[in-house]
């Protein structure tokens, strides 16, 4: 059997995407999450998961008032996405704004440290509401969904309470999207790496 053949036997999916000398397939609807740390290359990995979409609306949650380099780094993300892609800045109306798109219509959203990050000031019981609605939204969708999250607990605790809550909130989210995503990469270092494929999930108490 071909390396080609076994790699199609093994992910058992509809899509081939080319990628320079390899190939890989990817499913044609679903919910896929690309997570990693700063500088990884998650939200270039994202935007090739994509490529073969016809229609892709891009969600930006990224405040672009930013210092002169992350507005650079906006820019450069901006560059690189297809012409024919719309882009959508999301501030507080994430929810509002995929309750209006069509549920065919592929999504991008970049990412979903930016969606937390609007929220951080409310209160628990708020908050849990708000990602209720939030995934009761997302997962209506029949396209093709990637959503890309910052990896934010590898190194030392913040020491600010309010950048505990941010990993903290931004983790419990990325455990509750696992449940009902059909994909899920880690990129670090230029590679991604296919986490469906290589783990078993845990039972989480707390």
């Amino acid at each position: 059997m071909s390396m080609l053949s076994s790699i199609s036997s093994l992910f058992n999916i509809d899509v081939i995407i080319l990628i320079p000398n390899i190939e890989f397939n990817i499913m044609g609807s679903g919910i896929i999450l690309v997570s990693g740390p700063t500088r990884s290359g998650k939200s270039e990995w994202a935007e090739q998961l994509m490529h073969r979409e016809d229609s892709v609306t891009y969600l930006a949650t990224s405040d672009i008032k930013g210092d002169s380099e992350w507005i650079k780094r906006i820019k450069k993300h901006k560059d690189r996405r297809p012409e024919r892609w719309k882009t959508i800045d999301i501030n507080y109306d994430l929810i509002a704004k995929l309750n209006y798109l069509g549920k065919s219509e592929s999504i991008l959203l970049d990412s979903l440290g930016g969606f937390v990050s609007n929220y951080i000031n409310t209160k628990e019981n708020v908050w849990i509401s708000i990602c209720d609605e939030f995934l009761k939204e997302i997962a209506m969708f029949n396209s093709l969904v990637v959503i890309v999250i910052e990896e934010t607990g590898w190194g030392v605790s913040p020491s600010t309470k309010i950048g505990n809550l941010f990993r903290d909130r931004l983790g419990i989210l990325s455990q509750s999207l696992e449940l009902i995503s059909s994909d899920s990469w880690l990129v670090i270092q230029g590679r991604a790496i296919n986490l469906k494929n290589i783990s078993v999930p845990i039972k989480i108490n707390g």
